[in-house]
């Protein structure tokens, strides 16, 4: 049997592949549970060493049935997983009021806050169980950490909603050896970006404190040390990495 277990939501995304990669080769024996959306196919480029193994599970998490049918086929696999890392996402778009769209942002919210609910809430009581530091992370943004930017309602409402969430489990397994903390990262430079204008990039690397957005290296660290031991005593934080910036 595995000594870790790890359910990786959004293991396609770039954060997710190197998150995988990077804990394949410190860890020994463990499984990873990858979940995608599109394709798999750069999750099952990684060569696992160590006595390490990956499983692909496709999900739509906007989709309320087949994340119930998702839980399902992870219970086939495990009884709960050790670790749960929220990554998954929708495209990143610059919105105003004006720009709202409900169909697109009760996606959105199903996507990173029910999914999530429904997930974790399937395994949390098998992860309390256990009482020896389970772990679970979700990866918000920077916008939560104050002052959001201009023009970005959709996004910042969402994310705000998702740190919701993680306080709130932080509250009601207070003392209980499980640790539920989030990350937020600023700009990191992956293809979520891929549909926003290069000068806006170039905007927000410029307003940087060392002129440059984050990289995928900057933030998959932060991840690895609340997905360690070396984190048993910290318990709903929000992690800041946004290298003292806002956004």
């Amino acid at each position: 049997m595995a000594e870790k277990k790890y359910l990786v939501l959004g293991a396609s995304s770039d954060v997710g592949l190197e998150l995988i990669r990077r804990l394949n080769e410190r860890d020994a024996g463990s499984l990873f549970l990858a979940h995608y959306f599109s394709s798999a196919s750069k999750i099952e480029s990684i060569e696992m060493k160590n006595g390490n193994t990956v499983k692909t599970l496709r999900c739509d998490l906007g989709d309320g049935a087949a994340v119930g049918a998702f839980v399902d086929e992870i219970r086939q696999i495990v009884d709960a997983p050790t670790h749960i890392v929220h990554l998954a996402s929708c495209p990143f778009l610059y919105t105003k009021l004006k720009d709202f769209d409900e169909g697109r942002f009760l996606r959105a919210m199903q996507v990173q806050v029910v999914s999530f609910l429904k997930i974790v809430g399937a395994f949390l009581p098998v992860m309390l169980k256990r009482r020896n530091h389970n772990k679970i992370v979700a990866v918000l943004s920077s916008v939560t950490l104050g002052k959001p930017p201009k023009q970005l309602l959709e996004y910042t409402a969402v994310k705000h909603a998702l740190w919701g969430a993680v306080k709130s489990l932080a509250s009601d397994t207070e003392g209980k050896k499980l640790n539920v903390n989030a990350v937020s990262p600023s700009m990191i430079g992956t293809k979520f970006l891929g549909g926003i204008d290069e000068r806006i990039v170039q905007m927000t690397a410029e307003q940087s404190p060392e002129g440059r957005i984050a990289c995928v290296g900057d933030v998959v660290p932060a991840l690895q040390f609340l997905l360690s031991s070396d984190a048993d005593y910290i318990h709903g934080v929000n992690l800041n990495v946004s290298n003292g910036g806002a956004w």
